[in-house]
Parts: structure tokens; sequence; C-alpha cells
């Protein structure tokens, strides 16, 4: 049986950087997927563009274990990045909001040039390997598979994943294997995930409506964010519900009261709106309420407000707070990300080696940090995975 230098289990993001930067360091190094196909997930990334970072990382936009994500940045950020994908061949350009894509504006490129990354460097890509066993013994690691199939390496880099999106192979079985080496998992909730609501507008479903929406818990406003909203089924999504969501589900995990306001006027004070429809009354008290507010709102949204309002002071008020009791989300099978995992205090910062078992590195999604939508949570992944590599490549 071959004996690796450094073993990776988990083709994906953090796990296909790891493999390069430990082999970049004369290591010998295999990558062993649970699918026939190492970086599905990453096909899938940016609506199939791959949105690889963001120009404005900033440690305000994760969560979990944050300020242990400050520290990886330090050492292997934004420039680094962009200067490993330079590197593969791949140029990126900046598109809204600071996110950044390569310039085919394809996934595609992405994991065609890693792959192309692994096979110069003599990386071996094992697939169908469904981990389920890792054990030390006398220095040297030992990884069983489902099907009994054995690996032997020096050194592990687990790059699984966490619960988010299953299709990809990603369905929380990692927990289980660090658990077994004494890690702490910090309880995984969903995030970046639509939203349920008890109250559904079903005459606004497929609405997309520019708005801000902020996220109430027990009353008090959490966070704000701005852009479109997409008004579904079973509630709402869209970018900015996005981004509330991760706060949004861990306070649905503690049974707390948990509201979205959408604000569809965020151009216009309170004040300026109601004299709006005061003038709209005397004007135009001819139209039918169906017309009433078409041209103000999307008529959709006008009609909807009017169900539930009547005189200009209740109008301008939904306008500007139109409430939606948060009662769940769409759960791991329709998340983008995983909040929670494996406690990042247990992790070198600059290494991602186990402080519990030396010799085995953790990466990516499985640890207790996530991100907002818009190429922060690849970020990490690059991160946590270039340092894990470098480091193992290294035989630190």
């Amino acid at each position: 049986m071959t004996k690796y230098d450094v073993l990776v289990i988990g083709g994906g993001a953090s796990g296909l950087v790891a493999a390069v930067m430990a082999a970049r360091q004369g290591a010998s190094v295999a990558v062993a997927e649970k699918l026939p196909r190492v970086g599905k997930k990453i096909l899938a990334t940016g609506n199939g563009r791959c949105n690889i970072t963001n120009k404005n990382i900033s440690p305000s936009r994760y969560f979990g274990d944050k300020s242990f994500a400050k520290s990886a940045f330090a050492k292997f950020g934004l420039d680094d990045t962009v200067k490993f994908f330079d590197s593969i061949g791949i140029m990126l350009t900046e598109l809204d909001d600071g996110k950044m894509y390569p310039r085919s504006l394809q996934a595609t490129t992405v994991l065609d040039q890693l792959r192309e990354e692994l096979k110069r460097l003599g990386v071996e890509v094992i697939c169908d390997f469904d981990a389920v066993l890792i054990k030390k013994k006398d220095n040297k690691f030992y990884i069983k598979s489902r099907i009994g199939d054995e690996l032997y390496a020096s050194r592990v880099i687990v790059s699984c994943g966490g619960k988010a999106a299953p299709e990809f192979g990603t369905d929380g079985g990692a927990y289980e294997l660090l658990k077994s080496l004494g890690h702490t998992v910090v309880k995984p909730f969903p995030a970046l995930v639509q939203l349920k609501t008890q109250y559904v507008p079903k005459d606004l479903k497929g609405i997309k409506q520019n708005c801000t929406a902020q996220l109430l818990i027990d009353g008090k406003q959490k966070r704000r964010e701005t852009g479109e909203v997409l008004f579904t089924a079973y509630g709402i999504s869209g970018p900015p519900i996005f981004n509330l969501s991760r706060m949004a589900s861990e306070s649905l995990e503690q049974k707390r009261d948990t509201c979205v306001s959408l604000d569809f006027a965020p151009d216009i004070g309170y004040l300026k709106l109601k004299e709006i429809i005061d003038s709209r009354f005397k004007k135009l008290s001819h139209l039918s309420k169906e017309n009433f507010l078409n041209g103000l709102l999307n008529k959709r949204i006008g009609l909807e407000i009017l169900r539930h309002a009547e005189t200009s002071e209740q109008i301008a008020s939904l306008i500007k707070n139109y409430k939606l009791t948060v009662t769940g989300t769409l759960g791991f099978k329709n998340a983008q990300v995983t909040a929670g995992g494996i406690s990042a205090l247990e992790l070198k910062e600059n290494t991602m080696e186990s402080k519990k078992v030396s010799g085995l590195y953790i990466t990516g999604e499985i640890i207790n940090i996530d991100g907002d939508c818009g190429g922060f949570n690849l970020q990490w992944a690059w991160t946590s995975g270039a340092l894990a590599g470098i480091a193992a490549g290294g035989g630190n």
C-alpha cells in the first residue's frame, strides 16, 4: 500500500488548494474524494461563474470563531489569493460589490486549472473514497473507506466540508471522524439560506424588489441589508435575505422571536412618503385599488399593501415596515454554507494544525467559521487550505 507524505480528505475548494500547496513544498500528495469527481461544488458557486473572493475581505463579514479567521487572513489573504490564481493561469475581474470572478466568468475555468496544477505536480486523485475512519499509530495515519479500502500518510488534511448542499458530498459525516480524534463540534446549522415565513403573500410569488431588509430578534434590530428580495411560495429569498439568514437561523435554533422587516421605499422618509400618499388621495382618488400605488411601487406590492392598510398613515407605515415572522429555513439541502462545526480554538492559527493530534490539519467549511454571501466563504476555503497545505507539505 502506497504511503503518502500528505493525504487530503475531500476534493473541494480548500482541499484542492491544500493539495497544490503541499505538493509545491515537495511532498508526495494524494486527494481522497467521496464523489466520482473532485470540485463538484466549485462548479455551482457564483451561479456557475465562481465568485472566487471579494475585494472587501474583513473579519466583520465573518461569524463563529472569526478572530481566528482574522489571524489566518493576515498570513494568507486577498493578495495572496490573487497571486495564487494567477500562478495557475487565472486572471480575476471585479464586478459588483467587490465580488471577484475569473475573467472567463466560468466556474469550470477554476476547476480545470486546479486539476491541471494537480496533474503537473504529480498529485494522485483518488475518487469514490468515502473515509469513515482515521487512526494515528506510530506517527502514521491510517485511513479506511466505507468499502474497506485503506490509505496511509504521514500527515492528513481534512477538508470534507460541512452539511450544506449534501448533493455535493457534504453530509456532515466528517464531524464524526474528527470527534473520534478528540475535537469539539459546535452544533451546525444552515447559513446563506432561504427563509420561511408565517404569512406568505402568495400574489407576490416571483416578484423581485429592491428594498432594505432588517432582521429583528425579540423586537430588536440586529442587521440590515439592501438589495433585491425575492418573494417565493414559502417566504423570502435573495442576496439580502441570505446575508440575514445566518443570524435568523441561529435565532430560530434558540427559539427566539425572529422577524424580517422590509422597507419598500428606503430612499423616501416616512413623513415625505405620507405626503405623497396624501397627495395621491387628493389627485388620484379615481384610480382603482389595484392601480392606486402603481407608479410608486411595484403594482402587485402596492395591491398587497392596500389589502392591509387604508389611511395614509397606515399605508406609509406598511411600505416602510412590512413585517414577516420567520418560522424556519429551507435547511441544509438548500443552504450555501454551514455555520458551526469544529471549534477553531482547537487549531493552530498559522497552520490549521490540530492542537489535539499532531500532523492532522483541518480546513474550510467544516470549521466553525462562515461568511457573508459574495465570495467570503470561498476566500476562507482558499486561505485555510493554503495554510494547511504549506505547513503539512513542509512537514511542520
